[in-house]
């Protein structure tokens, strides 16, 4: 063994001589032999064996739905092993996300109706309301496509989604979302637009002229008006700040102070309502005396984790909000809630090629699943985590075991140029260039590649790195959590979270089989 460890060491040296500071490796935590292996595998098929006797054929009374924003397989891979780096000095290869040990999951196809290569607001609407619709269109189904604003006005053509199927059963709703709380994964909770960035009337222009902005209907509309937890970023398309731009949102022009409106419409009711800005207001909310919550937390999209402002004038985690956001919905004891949660800035930090703060993102992503885990009872919540798509992220060959995954994986065979393990097809970090002789690229032999800042080069210039069409897993555990088992339509999950909650379409027709019948009502 020791021996071993010295060849080990010795190799990790000589990268490191040979590709600089970046090639950090991270020690294998044991040399795994024959009978490692096989004493893992027969525990899991034990694992396995007991999950099959043990299905929960119960009634969904609450629902948990945890979405990681372009968090696809690959963005999850490199998200464990930076957990297993980062976190406990580990190789990384052999660590766990929280839901990756969930008993039951799946695979999801996410194509929109129109699209082969979905977008953020159709896969919402899919997976929420359980009908595709068209690209950038939010909560319709496909006889809508872009910027129709006359088609989107009909109600036929509206979706509603498993927020508001859950409201008519008397469930109480919250969602959490990390960009603003007008954005395209929250917004198919609530709202019906042909266009997903038409967040604030400032962005209706002449082709929504006749229809009301997202924010509106999020404050104005069932469901929206009646969700009582709202928490996230947007005060500007909320109205509740003025006289500021932000090119990552927009800016309400009819001065309306929507958040404000909010919280009157519910003080006029006698309802307790709770307005917090930042974490130690956040902290201070006492959940046994508040009935709605709404927390704007930034101006636009909350920060990156990165570089999240920390303290109690900073912005809450993601965890932190998220345990608040479940203490104020479980007091609706008899008939239980419904609650989504976002990490929505994964998928933004994938479209700048910055692989560092994305994958900061998904552990904070990661600490609020765990914290929602501690909060809830399985036995009578649905838990699901999952995505909306992926990204054109790759993982490149072939770095040692324990290479830093943020470092750089090998020296090119052709250009004799290192290279780093995460790359992507498209973005804006495109750098090939003619140096009088031939078309080269940099050498980034003495460049900071863990950086959080690091942009690694892409082969096809674009102004943003696009989504890509990879199936993405759904992970899930609770009543009815089984019915994730192969592949399935993105569609398919808010079916399955109607069915084990018998809401929806599925509040008069949830049986389950008769074998099962007499365990469901000795529970």
């Amino acid at each position: 063994m020791a021996r071993l460890m010295t060849v080990f060491s010795a190799v990790s040296l000589i990268l490191q001589l040979l590709l600089g500071s970046t090639a950090q490796v991270f020690p294998v935590p044991r040399i795994e032999d024959s009978e490692f292996w096989h004493a893992q595998a027969a525990e899991e098929i034990q694992n396995a064996m007991a999950t099959a006797t043990s299905y929960n054929w119960g009634v969904a009374k609450n629902i948990v739905l945890f979405v990681g924003d372009g968090m696809g397989i690959t963005p999850s891979v490199a998200g464990r092993i930076y957990k297993g780096q980062k976190r406990y000095g580990n190789s990384g290869e052999e660590e766990y996300l929280s839901w990756e040990k969930f008993p039951h999951m799946s695979l999801v196809k996410v194509y929109n109706a129109d699209r082969q290569v979905p977008d953020s607001a159709a896969t919402a609407t899919a997976y929420l309301s359980g009908t595709k619709g068209n690209f950038y269109t939010v909560g319709l189904d496909s006889s809508v496509s872009m910027n129709q604003c006359l088609k989107s006005l009909n109600p036929k053509a509206w979706q509603k989604s498993v927020l508001s199927w859950a409201q008519d059963d008397g469930k109480d709703t919250g969602f959490i979302t990390t960009t603003t709380v007008t954005h395209a994964t929250p917004a198919a909770l609530y709202a019906h637009s042909p266009n997903r960035d038409w967040e604030c009337d400032s962005r209706l222009g002449p082709e929504g002229h006749g229809c009301r902005d997202i924010a509106r209907q999020l404050v104005e509309d069932l469901p929206g008006k009646n969700i009582k937890v709202i928490m996230g970023g947007g005060r500007l398309p909320m109205g509740a700040v003025s006289g500021i731009k932000d090119p990552q949102t927009c800016t309400r022009k009819d001065s309306r102070n929507l958040a404000k409106e909010w919280i009157s419409s519910k003080i006029v009711h006698g309802r307790k309502v709770s307005y917090v800005q930042n974490e130690q207001e956040l902290l201070s909310v006492d959940a046994t005396k508040t009935d709605y919550l709404l927390g704007l937390f930034a101006n636009a999209h909350m920060s990156y984790e990165t570089d999240r402002k920390r303290g109690m004038q900073g912005e809450p985690s993601l965890a932190n909000m998220t345990s608040t956001a479940i203490k104020i919905l479980s007091k609706n004891k008899h008939r239980g809630f419904f609650l989504m949660v976002e990490g929505g800035r994964i998928d933004h930090a994938l479209h700048n090629t910055q692989p560092a703060k994305a994958l900061e993102d998904i552990l904070a992503f990661d600490d609020a699943v765990t914290t929602a885990l501690s909060l809830v009872d399985l036995k009578e919540t649905l838990f699901i985590v999952t995505s909306d798509h992926s990204h054109v992220m790759t993982i490149n060959g072939y770095p040692t075991r324990g290479n830093n995954i943020l470092g750089v994986a090998d020296i090119s065979t052709v250009d004799h140029l290192p290279y780093t393990t995460l790359m992507f097809t498209n973005g804006p970090s495109y750098d090939h260039y003619w140096n009088g002789t031939h078309v080269t690229r940099p050498d980034i032999s003495n460049v900071d590649t863990l950086h959080k800042e690091y942009t690694p080069i892409v082969a096809v210039p674009n102004a943003l790195e696009s989504h890509s069409g990879d199936d993405v897993a759904t992970y899930a555990q609770g009543p009815m959590a089984h019915l994730f088992h192969t592949l399935h339509e993105q569609t398919y999950i808010a079916h399955v979270m109607g069915f084990a909650a018998c809401i929806g379409p599925y509040k008069i027709n949830c049986t389950r089989p008769e074998v099962h019948l007499s365990r469901i009502l000795r529970r």
